[in-house]
C-alpha cells in the first residue's frame, strides 16, 4: 500500500473556530491502493470477487462509496464492479480486509425477479440466476453496540470499447448439464433478454456457460461489520412497484418494463436516520424512481414502511413535467440540525435536475415539503446529483454536473428553497463528482480533465472561497465523506480506465487529515 504525505503548517484561528483537531497519527494525506491484495485474487474470486479486463485486483477494484463507523475508527468502501467491500482501519490508515459479497440466489422463493422486457408486463418469478450484489451506496448504523452495514445493490458493468462485461443470455451457449431446458430459458419472454456477466459465465473453461450472473441484487442488504449477510429485501422492491405504470422503467409510463432485463429498479442511494426512537433506511430507486422507506430498528428484520413516489408517470420524461426522476443522492437531516426543527430527507434527482425536501414523521413516512428545479430544464445531464447540508448557514450544496459546480440553496425555509449564487469549480478540473460539509468546511471532489489522471479535493467555505490548497488524490475521485468526529475526510478514487481500456489507473482510497490540510495555505 502506498502512502504519501505533505508537510503541515501551523493551524489558523479558523480551525479553532471550527473546533477541528489534528489527527497526529496520520499525515496530511494517506493514499491507499489495493496492491497488497493482488496475490489473494484467486482466493477472493472463490468467494465472489469479480474480475475486470486486467485480472489484477488493484486495477479492477474501483472504489465507489464510503461509510464510516460512529466512533470514526473504521470505514467500509464499496468496490462496486468487483462485488466486494473493503474495510479500513482509520487509526492506522490501512486497508485491513477485502470481503467479496458473493451472489444472491434468484431461484429461491421471495428472491425472484422480472428478467424480461418482452414478457408482456410485470412478471416476477424465480429463475436459475445468481445476482452479484454490486452495491453503490453504503451506510452504517449502530444497534445494541453492534455496527451493521446497509447496501443499495444497484449493479454496474464495465462497458468500454476495449472490454465489455455484458452479454444477453440468448447469446450464450448454456451447459446442457446445468441448464437442461436451455432452449426454453433462452426465449425472450423468459431469460433470453436478461443481461448477465460474460466473464463470470464459464466457470470450468470449456466454452459454455455454467452459471448466469446478473448485475445487482435489486434490493437492500444488511451485513454485519465483518461482511456477514443477515438480511436482504429479496424481491420486495419489484413486488412493491409491480402495479405501477413506471415499473422497472426510466421513471415514466413510456418506458414501462424496459429495464426488467437489465438491473430492474436499480436501488442506488441509501441513507439512514433515527426518528421517534426508530431507525429508518431510505433507499432511492434510480431507474423506477421514488424512495423505499425501511424500518431497520431491528437490522436483521427490515420492514417496509412506505414507497414514496411523486412521479407523474403519464408525462414524458423529457417534458420536464414528470417530477423527480432518478434519485442519485439521498441525505437525512436530523431534527437537531434541521432549519425547521423537524427531521428531513433530501433527494437529488439526477435525470430531472431537481432537489426535493421531505419531512420525516415519527413513523418514517415522508411528506413533501419543498422542491427546487434547475432551470432551464436539463434532461439527464446530472444537474442534481449529490446533496450536502451545512447546519450553520442552513444551506444545501448540490452537485450540478451540467454546470460543472454546485447549486447552492438557502433552506432556512425548507418549504421554499431559495437559489443563491452557484459555486463554479472549473479551476480544479473537469467534473464535480461529490460534496460533503462539516464544521464550516465544504469539501468537493473534482476529476481531472483526463479522468485517468489524479483528481483534486477542494476545501472551501460556504461561499466557495478557498480555505487551503486543494489536495491531489487518486484518479476519478467519487464519493467523499467526513468522519463523524470531523478529523478525517475520506475520498473514493474509482480509477476507471479510459474508453479503449489502454490506460487503467489503480483504484484508491485517500484519507485527508482535515486540520493539516486546512493549515496548508
Amino acid at each position: 500500500m502506498k502512502k504519501f504525505s505533505l508537510a503541515a503548517l501551523s493551524l489558523t484561528a479558523f480551525l479553532s473556530s471550527c473546533n477541528l483537531f489534528a489527527a497526529p497519527e496520520l499525515p496530511l494525506l494517506t493514499t491507499l491502493d489495493f496492491g497488497a491484495f493482488d496475490a489473494q485474487r484467486d482466493a477472493l474470486k472463490a468467494q465472489g470477487l469479480r474480475d475486470g479486463k486486467s485480472k489484477k485486483f488493484s486495477l479492477d477494484a474501483e472504489p465507489e462509496y464510503i461509510a464510516v463507523s460512529a466512533d470514526s475508527r473504521a470505514a467500509w468502501v464499496t468496490l462496486q464492479e468487483s462485488n466486494a467491500v473493503a474495510r479500513l482501519d482509520l487509526t492506522t490508515g490501512k486497508i485491513t480486509d477485502i470481503k467479496p459479497l458473493g451472489f444472491k440466489d434468484h431461484s429461491k422463493e421471495g428472491a425472484g425477479l422480472d428478467a424480461s422486457d418482452k414478457d408482456g408486463g410485470a412478471n416476477i418469478k424465480t429463475w436459475p440466476v445468481r445476482g452479484a450484489y454490486m452495491p453503490d451506496a453504503i451506510a452504517s448504523i449502530q444497534v445494541a453496540g453492534q455496527t451493521y452495514l446497509l447496501t443499495a445493490n444497484e449493479g454496474d458493468t464495465r462497458e468500454y470499447t476495449g472490454f465489455t462485461d455484458e452479454v444477453k443470455v440468448s447469446a450464450l451457449k448454456l451447459d446442457p448439464a446445468k441448464f437442461p431446458n436451455a432452449a426454453e430459458l433462452q426465449l425472450d419472454k423468459n431469460l433470453g433478454r436478461l443481461v448477465v456477466s460474460q466473464p463470470d459465465a464459464d466457470t470450468d473453461g470449456d466454452g459454455d456457460a455454467d452459471q448466469l450472473v446478473s448485475f445487482g441484487a435489486r434490493s437492500m442488504s444488511v451485513w454485519t461489520a465483518d461482511g456477514t449477510l443477515v438480511a436482504d429485501t429479496g424481491d420486495l422492491f419489484e413486488q412493491t412497484t409491480k402495479g405501477l405504470s413506471s415499473f422497472n422503467s426510466n421513471g415514466t409510463k413510456e418506458t414501462f418494463d424496459t429495464r426488467s432485463d437489465n438491473k430492474g429498479p436499480e436501488p442506488e442511494g441509501v441513507t439512514t436516520g433515527t426518528v421517534g426512537g426508530k431507525t429508518f433506511a431510505f433507499v432511492g430507486l434510480e431507474r423506477t424512481g421514488g424512495v423505499m422507506v425501511m424500518d431497520v430498528t431491528d437490522p436483521r428484520k427490515p420492514t417496509l414502511v412506505e414507497y414514496r413516489n411523486d412521479i407523474k408517470a403519464a408525462e414524458t420524461a423529457k417534458s420536464g413535467n414528470a417530477g423527480d426522476l432518478a434519485p442519485e443522492g439521498l441525505l437525512f437531516i436530523p431534527a437537531a440540525d434541521s432549519p425547521n426543527g423537524k427531521a428531513l430527507l433530501v433527494t437529488a434527482n439526477e435525470v430531472s435536475g431537481s432537489t426535493t425536501l421531505y419531512t420525516v414523521a415519527d413513523d418514517g413516512k415522508l411528506s413533501a415539503l419543498g422542491r427546487h428545479q434547475v432551470t432551464p430544464y436539463t434532461y439527464d445531464k446530472g444537474a442534481a446529483e449529490i446533496p450536502a447540508y451545512d447546519r450553520a448557514s442552513k444551506r444545501l450544496f448540490v452537485v450540478n454536473g451540467a454546470a460543472g459546480g454546485l447549486t447552492v440553496l438557502d433552506v432556512q425555509d425548507p418549504a421554499a428553497p431559495r437559489e443563491l449564487a452557484p459555486i463554479l469549480l472549473a479551476a480544479y478540473g473537469k467534473a464535480v463528482n461529490s460534496v460533503a460539509v462539516k464544521s464550516g468546511v465544504l469539501a468537493v471532489a473534482v476529476e481531472a480533465a483526463t479522468k485517468t489522471d489524479p483528481g483534486k479535493v477542494a476545501l472551501l467555505d460556504k461561499d466557495g472561497k478557498e480555505l487551503a490548497k486543494p489536495v491531489t488524490v487518486g484518479a476519478l475521485p467519487d464519493m467523499l465523506t467526513f468522519s463523524p468526529d470531523g478529523k478525517l475526510l475520506l475520498v473514493a478514487g474509482e480509477g476507471e480506465p479510459n474508453t479503449d481500456y489502454s490506460v487503467d489507473p489503480e483504484g484508491t482510497v485517500s484519507i485527508i487529515n482535515v486540520a493539516k490540510a486546512l493549515a496548508n495555505k
